[in-house]
């Protein structure tokens, strides 16, 4: 494609390298880091975070990632201080990947302005989404993340179906053009995994985002197969079934052979069963307390509960 022909006439800026977060690189241990350690298996204690392939490249990402529906999309001062360190600590503890979207009112800006506030942005994978019919739409929609995020942008995706007809084809040329490296679709609704399906079946998708949880796991039986046999990256939203696990478990013991999987609280145990599927390239739940981040990023440090496990999980859970 020739550049008079480019989808975008903003010249595109730099690239950065994955994997160059803070954990792992050698320092000397975080707080957090050395109560993770007096608690996991020690054996499992001084392993990084776990991290997936992206099918299409082989590229890995945190398996622990975080979204930004409800955390990020209104500031006060107060708030904006601990989302400051949401951002820090979830790139120290070794998560890259944030989920996004025009449509979670200012989220986009004030994980942009974030971001560069605490000298994170470049060791994001950004990712956002668009939800317009048109292509000028689009395309205008798209300019707005960046000029929110700052570039690069890593994954765009369509927003639960809005324009995808009409839209993919704008999505493929701004790859094709390297304006974004991925491109995917998602949605939050079992309800929509007959077309989550179909969308599979036929397009060429990088990525897929759709609900799964231990309490709705029906992602199990058709997607999740799916997505390993066409070879897509999965991200997962609403694994704490918008908090439905912790009015359900609220006051109940976590069980003891939960520590056989490094396994420390019920945030722990509904991410770590997502995440015992291999599938799952991330899971990404959303929060502006630093104290719910520390406990959901140590769902990615060491063991997964095996086949075994997860069906004594699901029985606990149901027992409820």
């Amino acid at each position: 494609m020739n550049r008079s022909d480019s989808i975008l006439d903003k010249p595109l800026t730099r690239r950065r390298v994955l994997g160059t977060g803070v954990a792992g690189a050698g320092l000397a241990m975080l707080p957090w880091q050395t109560a993770l350690a007096a608690k996991m298996d020690p054996q499992a204690a001084d392993k990084a975070m776990i991290k997936r392939a992206i099918p299409v490249s082989g590229e890995k990402v945190p398996a622990m990632g975080m979204g930004s529906s409800g955390s990020y999309e209104r500031l006060s001062s107060s708030s904006a201080e601990e989302l400051r360190t949401v951002m820090k600590e979830f790139v120290a503890m070794g998560g890259t990947l944030v989920d996004t979207s025009p449509s979670y009112g200012n989220a986009e800006t004030n994980i942009g302005n974030i971001a560069r506030e605490t000298g994170v942005r470049e060791q994001l994978f950004m990712a956002t989404k668009v939800r317009k019919t048109s292509r000028e739409a689009t395309l205008d929609q798209f300019r707005a993340s960046i000029d929110a995020l700052g570039e690069p942008i890593d994954l765009l995706q369509i927003h639960n179906f809005i324009g995808l007809d009409n839209q993919w084809a704008t999505l493929r040329q701004l790859k094709e053009e390297g304006r974004v490296r991925y491109i995917g679709i998602t949605h939050y609704l079992t309800s929509a995994f007959d077309e989550l399906e179909h969308q599979m079946a036929t397009k060429e998708l990088d990525f897929v985002q759709f609900n799964y949880s231990i309490m709705t796991p029906d992602a199990e039986e058709r997607l999740l197969p799916m997505a390993a046999d066409h070879g897509i990256a999965v991200l997962v939203n609403r694994a704490f079934n918008d908090g439905r696990i912790f009015s359900e478990t609220k006051g109940q013991a976590l069980p003891e052979y939960a520590k056989e999987f490094d396994c420390f609280s019920w945030a722990q145990f509904a991410l770590k069963y997502v995440l015992a599927n291999e599938t799952v390239t991330s899971v990404i739940p959303a929060t502006s307390d630093p104290e719910h981040l520390r406990d959901n990023m140590h769902a990615g440090y060491g063991k997964l509960p095996d086949a075994g496990q997860r069906k004594r999980m699901r029985e606990t859970i149901a027992a409820l």
